[in-house]
């Protein structure tokens, strides 16, 4: 029987593709090998608490796939198998026999319907070139940073944020078609049980930039901090910092930026206010109004994370060896 737990329904993802990603992911892994018997769609249901139309909509959507067939009176049974080459061969000839019959019924010539698929596979060929990578951080603030930094230092990739909570929690939104996934070390030992695609990981280091650190060391004990943050967890790792680096000034508990009615009242006798860097990206624009005519009169400290030189090295190394090997 599946695990529970393993379905979220606050996910935002219906429950129904969470059992079919689950199935397909088993079965694909070899831990449901083709002639393992399914339970009922009965036992099933009454298993995960779930209703029995959404556990028969994904033995459906499975069995429309080919992942497993329903045999009348014996049961529900694993039916996939790796193609073999040649079947795989007579499946993308009956795939393009049909797209070209579809483009010929809408009166294409075949001179046209070369050159739509010129201009198809070129497409494809650019957007193959560039590494996909998972990048998993446990706040969007931070995420967004290291998007950022990435995008700069180490050329053209696809990248795929994830925060920390929804991998968690849902494993499969990191596809199966990622050429790496970069995540924190201290991230990664809560994911090691949950990422299949161990190989895959690259584990880095972070740390507030220098400038950053910088600024925060110069207040004194006069200050009375405030931080304005999109997520508890950025506004709780910045507090730490200014915890452990700042004697004597007034620390104040984060407040999140979408706390709109709050801000002008938060403000009152700040006189320096740490902000994430890029805030306006995510800022609501009435307080971004009041941050704004705050830093025209005191202290505004943007707080950016970055991946450490060390760790940056050996992710720029390791993304050179993928391309290295995507050209051969």
């Amino acid at each position: 029987m599946l695990d529970l737990n393993q379905l979220h329904p606050e996910q935002g993802i219906p429950i129904y593709q969470q059992l079919v990603d689950m199935l397909l992911s088993r079965i694909k892994n070899g831990s449901l090998p083709a002639g393992t018997q399914l339970p009922t769609v009965r036992d099933l249901a009454e298993h995960l608490g779930v209703a029995r139309g959404t556990v028969k909509r994904a033995y459906d959507e499975l069995e429309r796939q080919g992942a497993i067939s329903k045999a009348q009176g014996r049961g529900t049974f694993v039916s996939y198998q790796p193609a073999s080459s040649d079947s795989r061969k007579e499946r993308a000839m009956a795939a393009i026999d049909q797209a070209l019959q579809t483009l010929e019924d809408m009166g294409f010539s075949l001179t046209e319907t070369r050159i739509f698929l010129d201009l198809k596979l070129r497409e494809r060929a650019e957007r193959q070139d560039n590494l996909k990578i998972a990048l998993v951080e446990c706040n969007p603030e931070a995420l967004s940073q290291l998007a950022e930094q990435l995008h700069r230092t180490v050329g053209p990739v696809d990248l795929y944020p994830h925060l920390l909570h929804d991998v968690a929690a849902y494993p499969y939104r990191i596809g199966e078609d990622m050429d790496l996934i970069v995540i924190s070390a201290e991230h990664a030992e809560s994911l090691k049980d949950v990422i299949s695609q161990k190989d895959k990981i690259a584990r880095i280091a972070l740390r507030l930039m220098p400038q950053s650190v910088a600024q925060i060391l110069r207040l004194t004990p006069g200050h009375e901090v405030g931080i304005l943050c999109r997520s508890p967890r950025f506004g709780q790792l910045i507090h730490n910092v200014c915890t452990a680096y700042v004697e004597g000034a007034v620390i104040r508990s984060p407040m999140l930026m979408d706390d709109v009615s709050g801000v002008t009242e938060y403000l009152s006798g700040v006189s320096a206010l740490l902000v994430p860097d890029g805030y306006e990206k995510y800022c609501p624009a009435p307080v971004l109004q009041h941050v704004r005519a705050f830093d025209a009169e005191h202290t505004l400290i943007r707080c950016r994370y970055q991946v450490d030189e060390g760790s940056m090295m050996y992710l720029t190394e390791r993304i050179e060896r993928l391309r290295d090997k995507n050209r051969m």
